[in-house]
């Protein structure tokens, strides 16, 4: 556990402050003499080698981890290579490769050729050009793909179930009546959605909650969609970049009564965190209330942890890097200028939300499969299913953070926490 916990420490902190980190060296080997070859290759060589430290130890590690477990680890596939057979020709049961615990979850070929050729070059830079390429394969599929898992709402997120028997819809409706109460949202108020997909979030805040919303996507498919669904209400849709929000002149000078995220934040990656929580600071006023909904990992990962987010990232959600612990997620909002007023951890309703669009998309098999193809169908169809059992055992979860502006003003402080008071005994 010491080596998982150390090694997740240093990957943040080498991706958070990889500039700074680079400065920092190269002002290093500029100190040491010219002639000190030896010294200056050793700084030159410092990150490089610290990487594949930390891939050549996590190929030992998870190979041991599983074999000390009992896998059969020489005698058996891994989980990932597995899954990809299982992907590529349709035999055997998907249930039975991820649910009995029979391949090993182990770090190999899969894993290390993503790493390469994709994930480092997205988590190190992550330019405005990356999130543009990712939009693509993220949310422009194809509307009919999507409504295929997420059905009519087409809310990408995770929906709540009071009871357990709620339709997936009323589930979605539920988070997002949420959503108003934590806001405090009144009729009138100015909101600013941030991640809109669809629009569904958006057009629900202002026809039932009387709300002003301004949304923005990245995704033009996403814009074309929510613009047709709020064409009959007040609601704006936005093609945005949300890291260039700041260049618009159309937006409210003096800032938003409300903003709200919804598992966006975790495509903004872990190096321009700060960046976009300062954002959203700027566009917040003094007494508003910012909702932030953040898809993460528990912080005492597994491999299994490791192998699945590499999954997701080669084949669902490219460059979404910033899917993080409540700790860190909670010190970034600080030290971005915001006080947590209240946090609620829904991993599980999550896994019932994810089961409900495993549900759709099986239901939905030879629309897809006849417009797709087969291993298209069955990529997503293992997306979703490992993500039901990631999300029920707690290996991705789901954080629900409603936040104030720290230290700025006392009566929206004061007036959150009276709100919480009140559900409490309620």
């Amino acid at each position: 556990m010491m080596f998982s916990l150390d090694i997740f420490e240093l990957v943040l902190f080498l991706v958070e402050y990889a500039p700074y980190v680079v400065s920092v060296l190269a002002a290093l080997w500029f100190l040491i003499p010219s002639h000190a070859s030896r010294r200056r290759a050793l700084v030159i060589g410092i990150l490089p080698l610290s990487v594949v430290v930390m891939i050549v130890s996590t190929f030992l590690f998870s190979w041991g981890d599983a074999y000390a477990k009992g896998y059969k680890v020489f005698e058996l596939p891994s989980l990932r290579a597995k899954l990809e057979t299982y992907i590529e020709d349709g035999v055997d049961n998907l249930h039975e490769i991820l649910e009995t615990d029979t391949y090993a979850p182990t770090f190999g070929f899969y894993e290390m050729r993503y790493l390469f050729t994709d994930l480092l070059r997205h988590t190190v830079f992550h330019l405005d050009t990356h999130n543009e390429e990712n939009i693509d394969e993220g949310y422009n599929k194809g509307n009919d793909w999507f409504h295929s898992t997420l059905g009519d709402t087409m809310m990408y997120t995770c929906g709540i179930f009071p009871t357990g028997t709620e339709t997936l819809e009323e589930a979605q409706n539920y988070k997002i009546d949420y959503v108003a109460d934590a806001l405090q949202l009144e009729p009138g108020h100015s909101v600013l959605d941030i991640g809109c997909g669809w629009s569904y979030l958006t057009k629900r805040l202002t026809e039932k909650h009387g709300a002003n919303v301004t949304a923005i996507t990245l995704s033009k498919e996403q814009h074309k969609w929510g613009t047709k669904l709020n064409e009959n209400n007040s609601a704006t849709i936005l093609l945005q970049d949300a890291m260039k929000i700041r260049e618009r002149t159309d937006l409210p000078v003096d800032g938003f009564d409300r903003i709200t995220s919804l598992e966006m934040a975790e495509h903004v990656g872990i190096r321009r965190y700060q960046e976009f929580l300062s954002i959203v600071h700027g566009l917040l006023k003094d007494d508003g209330v910012f909702y932030f909904q953040v898809a993460g990992l528990r912080r005492a990962w597994s491999f299994e942890d490791l192998v699945w987010g590499l999954f997701m990232g080669e084949h669902v959600f490219p460059g979404a890097d910033a899917s993080c612990p409540l700790g860190w997620v909670s010190s970034q909002v600080e030290r971005a200028g915001f006080e947590i007023q209240r946090v609620h951890n829904m991993g599980s309703h999550y896994s019932r939300t994810l089961a409900k669009w495993l549900e759709n998309w099986r239901g939905n098999k030879d629309y897809i499969v006849g417009k797709y193809g087969d291993v298209a169908y069955r990529r997503w169809e293992v997306f979703l299913a490992w993500s039901v059992r990631v999300a029920r055992q707690g290996s991705s979860t789901l954080f629900m953070l409603t936040l104030t502006k720290a230290g700025v003003q006392d009566e929206r402080r004061i007036a959150t926490q009276d709100h919480m008071a009140k559900t409490m005994v309620n």
